[in-house]
């Protein structure tokens, strides 16, 4: 028999439920939150370093254009290009980010909080944006590099390649996960209501 004049269990009563985790997979969740962390901060320093210090026939082979069409690449066309690639993937240094609050609920032995989903959905969100935004960066880098070529030579180049489409994949993955944990949570979360 139901007692109908018992307080309802509410799931902010289960906020600090946790199961048990070993210290080696506490150690590990911890160990990926720091490395996404760092990795999110070494991306755009990685990218400002590489347009500072290659040498411009090294960046001209890497875009793919043909030497001709560049009669130089100065100071103003690296702050561009960095400035560029940086936008393209700082959608991706969020979403690891993002990601580290996941792995820390994780260490926690709270699999299903909804802090921890959260964060993998928007790392899901960050690698998407990232995804979309490489193709459109190429097309823009491609276009401020040869924007003071000679006349008829300015190049407008789209590239999408299998390393794009299976970062949407992997993203579109993620987010179905991230869309499983939330649902499970609820079901948890209902099922903790009856007693």
């Amino acid at each position: 028999m139901i007692d109908t004049k018992a307080r309802p269990l509410h799931a902010g009563q289960f906020a600090g439920f946790s199961i048990p985790v070993a210290a080696r997979t506490a150690l590990l969740f911890n160990s990926l939150a720091v490395t996404a962390v760092a990795i999110a901060a070494l991306l755009p320093l990685a990218v400002v370093l590489y347009w500072t210090v290659t040498d411009a026939s090294d960046l001209v082979r890497s875009i793919g254009l043909a030497p001709d069409i560049l009669t130089g690449i100065g100071t103003i066309h690296r702050v561009g290009a960095a400035l560029i690639t940086v936008l393209t993937v700082l959608p991706l240094s969020w979403g690891l980010v993002r990601l580290r609050v996941c792995f820390i609920e994780f260490a926690n032995g709270r699999p299903f909080a909804a802090k921890g989903v959260a964060g993998l959905r928007d790392f899901a969100t960050g690698v998407t944006l990232a995804a979309i935004a490489k193709p459109v960066g190429f097309t823009l880098l491609v276009l401020a590099l040869s924007w003071n070529a000679p006349p008829g030579m300015r190049q407008l180049a789209i590239q999408i390649d299998s390393d794009t489409l299976i970062m949407a994949l992997f993203a579109a993955t993620v987010a179905s996960l991230g869309w499983a944990m939330e649902k499970a949570a609820v079901i948890a979360e209902e099922n903790s209501q009856f007693v």
